[in-house]
């Protein structure tokens, strides 16, 4: 992925749109439940009240020769450890790594000094869920070829969905994602998996694969994939969107310019562009290769029932063009409910029917995060409240506020949130939207 800042993007869409950018964010905006976690990702409550945090881990140093070139990130190389983890927040807040040793791919810079620890997106375990017997499930992702899972990155666990016995550790595959996209690429562009997120409603979880451009619907009782359909895509003018400057050179001149593997993708640029190979879905345009790709993120199940589905969108990730699906889980049909956000990654309601959204970053993400991984501007994202009405108010903008992931509505009907989410040193946060709400009317000048 890649990203700096421009000014906030917030958007008005409603009666009222109100930020509260201007308050600093100290200890009564939002509570650290936990620091220190490595790419934390998906967050999920058990019956008993406990947190539980995939983290995706921070990939390897390529040493051992674990590495492909990450089709998402220019290229630059992706290389495997056994970092990835799943850490368990009691409610008295002992914290404890239930799942360990996963694997985790993780973008290595060229030229960085070893022991620099650059910060840099990981993927691993994506995700966590409970049903309502309180049985686990574990998402695992890739953000690579899938071809190469074996062979290569020597990474059989990643790209796919098990059933979880936490008390022993023991993992029973539900889903091979990533195979599954291996063999039938349902998008019909490049070929690119990175499961991100997934929703437990009924006998089934759905999963979205931001790699894939994909929704499947995954049989609980080891049945295996029951459908799959490609989100719908978004083509956008070429002349409308914006590119970061002009580079020359690449380290694949005929490679595919764009992955859009879950939260990104690249470009690939070179002085002569009819050297490139263009895999189908793609448009040439005077700044490299573009998709129509969806990336979607995160799901969440609707007062009604239906799913809601948030996505990304595809390099050079458009501001203001992030959309939010209504599906309906059995036929999985889309429909569009709402627009106008930048890099959507997280969302869930509460039980007043109110959604909130997560902005990862408030705007393009290359302006923000590098190709390589390193943050070179702004990664302040925004927390967006939707009423039933359609109101939109914006509870938190940046401060403290920045590559978030994901969301969840606590037993106690706060919202915590995994932040900081493509970082070693990444957290969980508690925001009680409520007091943010009073707050932000006190505070109404952006």
């Amino acid at each position: 992925m890649k990203i700096k800042p421009f000014l906030l993007t917030l958007f008005t869409v409603s009666v009222a749109t109100i930020s509260v950018s201007k308050v600093s964010a100290e200890p009564q905006y939002f509570k650290v439940v936990a620091d220190n976690l490595d790419n934390p990702r998906g967050i999920a409550f058990d019956k008993e009240g406990n947190l539980y945090v995939a983290n995706s881990g921070s990939g390897g140093d390529g040493q051992d020769g674990r590495c492909e070139a990450s089709p998402s990130s220019g290229y630059v190389p992706l290389c495997a450890s056994s970092s990835g983890s799943v850490t368990k927040i009691a409610t008295d807040g002992t914290r404890t790594d239930v799942l360990s040793g996963f694997t985790s791919l993780g973008l290595v810079h060229a030229g960085a000094p070893a022991d620099s620890n650059l910060d840099t997106q990981g993927a691993g375990p994506a995700d966590i869920k409970f049903d309502h017997k309180g049985n686990a499930y574990l998402l695992t992702g890739f953000a690579g070829n899938p071809s190469v899972r074996e062979s290569l990155l020597q990474a059989p666990d990643l790209g796919k969905l098990y059933r979880v016995d936490l008390s022993t550790g023991n993992l029973t595959v539900l889903a091979d994602l990533a195979q599954y996209e291996t063999n039938n690429n349902p998008d019909g562009t490049d070929l690119i998996s990175n499961p991100y997120s997934f929703v437990i409603k009924g006998r089934y979880a759905y999963v979205a694969d931001g790699g894939g451009n994909t929704l499947y619907k995954v049989a609980l009782d080891g049945s295996g994939i029951k459908q799959v359909v490609v989100v719908p895509t978004q083509p956008i003018p070429p002349d409308q969107l914006q590119f970061p400057p002009q580079s020359t050179g690449t380290s694949d001149p005929g490679a595919p310019a764009t992955g859009d593997s879950a939260t990104g993708s690249s470009s690939t640029q070179t002085d002569d562009l009819s050297a490139l190979s263009i895999p189908p879905g793609y448009t040439l345009t005077p700044n490299g290769p573009i998709s129509n790709q969806s990336v979607p993120t995160n799901l969440t199940i609707a007062p009604d029932g239906s799913l809601t589905l948030t996505e990304y969108t595809y390099y050079p990730f458009p501001a203001g063009k992030a959309r939010v699906w209504k599906v309906d889980p059995d036929s999985l049909e889309f429909q569009e409910i709402e627009t106008g956000f930048t890099q959507l990654t997280g969302d869930a309601y509460d039980k007043y029917g109110n959604l909130y959204v997560l902005q990862h970053i408030n705007q393009p993400e290359w302006n923000s995060i590098a190709p390589g991984g390193d943050v070179i501007g702004d990664t302040s994202g925004s927390l967006i409240e939707i009423a039933p009405d359609g109101t939109r108010t914006t509870l938190l903008s940046g401060h403290g506020l920045e590559a978030a992931s994901n969301i969840t509505v606590g037993p106690d009907g706060d919202l915590y949130i995994s932040n900081h989410s493509r970082f070693s040193k990444g957290q969980v946060i508690k925001i009680n939207p409520r007091k943010l709400e009073r707050l932000a009317r006190r505070h109404p000048q952006n």
